[in-house]
């Protein structure tokens, strides 16, 4: 601990140069004549800006080595203008056909002038706190802090060390409050299982932890907020921004319990950072796993001012923090619980049978016809409360062709197709201009969505070709 002769020296070297001259140097004529100097009621000025720097520059030193820091602090770059955030994720894009080797095609010329948005959605953040710690110090206490040899820098302590470890305990707060208001507000997703206290359940916890520390590195609308509907994923090269929030009880069973290696990797193994915390304010919840990104939290402001009552010969010097604290809905985190976990809406399909359109009909020599397959069948709901959006469709359409030819007449003969009749990836069927008229051509169309164990489903059209019109 410094005592009043190295403080007071340590704090003439950053006075001004006015300072410098008239107030004696504690080190060469000793602490009381400086302080003899600075009480004088005509070196008010002298004294105020002694106490000034004693407040913002040796205060805040001495905190440095003493303070309280946020364990679960993770901000962004401070705010330089404006009180709101816009974040904003896109959706991925549809694919569309492109043309094929022939130019054939497919979209509308039209469709060159459209113009294309990517669905998205959007979340708002602002600046939600304002703290103000005020603490008060007398002249007469500073005085007195001059005869005790270690005086000044204890009461450098009470200055500053209250406040500053007094916001920052808040703010250790919020981040737990955070995770509350997502919950309620937003709702994480949850994986049920039980509290690990021994070898059984931890390594029940750990397991499904790996498992999804790996399932989040793939797009997924699952493990965002369950009002988010945009694909979101953690970059496997970015895992490093991964990081498991457990309690500390639960930690500690898996340290002692289940000895498990996660907690004894090297940390170029590791595939998240483990951060403790004393609770999580959520029934049932002990960890939580998401990325740096999770938190939307940013400075706006971090001020110290003052303000002297002469009556009281005090000041109250306020130390005042403004800020956003906020999370992100577009991040994965999955909430480990004992409570009840997510249920995952499941769409059932049954197919039960596939058609072509249309199953007769005639087709010019040298022409193109559309065939337009479709499958039929059921989807169920699970849960069964779960009611399916009217945007879901039995699905996919999509087949492969099988192309035959034959004579007409109750004999038919088998007829050999030339290079230019086929049916394209779109389904459109091309005649070549040497197919003899009167030619029966059989479609078949083989679905391409087969079930485990599930027999395709299959149709035929028949298509007979005519002379040009």
């Amino acid at each position: 601990m410094q005592n009043n002769t190295t403080v007071l020296a340590n704090a003439f070297m950053n006075m001004s140069t006015d300072f410098q001259q008239r107030v004696p140097d504690p080190s060469q004529q000793g602490v009381a004549q400086v302080a003899k100097f600075l009480f004088k009621p005509m070196n008010r000025k002298y004294l105020n800006e002694f106490m000034d720097m004693f407040v913002n520059v040796f205060a805040a030193q001495l905190i440095a080595q003493r303070e309280f820091r946020n364990p679960l602090k993770s901000k962004r770059a401070d705010l330089e203008t404006g009180t709101t955030v816009q974040e904003i994720e896109l959706d991925f894009i549809e694919a569309h056909a492109y043309k094929d080797d022939w130019g054939n095609r497919v979209d509308d010329i039209t469709n060159l002038l459209k113009v294309y948005r990517p669905d998205g959605q959007v979340a708002y953040h602002s600046v939600n706190r304002w703290d103000t710690y005020p603490i008060s110090i007398n002249e007469v206490e500073l005085k007195g802090a001059f005869q005790s040899e270690y005086g000044l820098n204890q009461l450098a302590a009470k200055i500053m060390q209250v406040p500053y470890n007094s916001a920052e305990y808040d703010e250790y707060g919020y981040y737990k409050q955070i995770m509350a208001e997502h919950e309620y507000h937003q709702g994480f997703y949850k994986h049920q299982c039980a509290y690990p206290v021994d070898d059984t359940t931890g390594k029940a916890f750990l397991k499904a932890l790996r498992a999804y520390a790996d399932k989040l590195t793939i797009p997924s609308r699952l493990y965002n907020a369950k009002n988010a509907t945009i694909p979101t994923w953690i970059n496997p090269d970015e895992r490093g921004k991964m990081v498991l929030y457990i309690e500390a009880d639960a930690k500690a069973s898996l340290d002692v319990d289940t000895l498990s290696a996660v907690f004894h990797l090297d940390k170029a193994e590791a595939q998240y950072r483990i951060q403790f915390i004393d609770s999580i304010p959520i029934p049932g919840a002990f960890a939580l796993l998401t990325t740096d990104d999770f938190w939307v939290c940013a400075d706006y402001g971090i001020y110290n001012t003052d303000f002297r009552n002469p009556q009281t010969l005090t000041t109250n010097y306020y130390y005042t923090v403004i800020g956003m604290y906020s999370a992100s809905p577009f991040v994965p985190a999955i909430l480990f619980t004992t409570e009840t976990g997510t249920v995952n809406n499941l769409i059932t399909e049954a197919v039960t049978g596939l058609t072509v359109t249309p199953a007769t009909a005639n087709v010019e020599q040298g022409g193109q016809l559309a065939l337009v397959t479709s499958i039929t069948g059921t989807l169920t709901a699970t849960p069964a409360s779960y009611v399916i959006p009217k945007s879901v469709q039995v699905s996919p359409d999509s087949v492969t062709w099988e192309l035959n030819a034959s004579t007409g007449g109750d004999e038919p003969e088998p007829v050999q197709l030339d290079i230019d009749t086929y049916i394209d990836r779109f389904g459109i069927l091309h005649v070549g201009t040497t197919v003899p008229v009167g030619t029966v051509l059989t479609a078949t169309a083989t679905s391409t969505y087969q079930p485990a164990g599930d027999t395709p489903e299959t149709a035929t059209a028949t298509l007979t070709v005519i002379e040009p019109v």
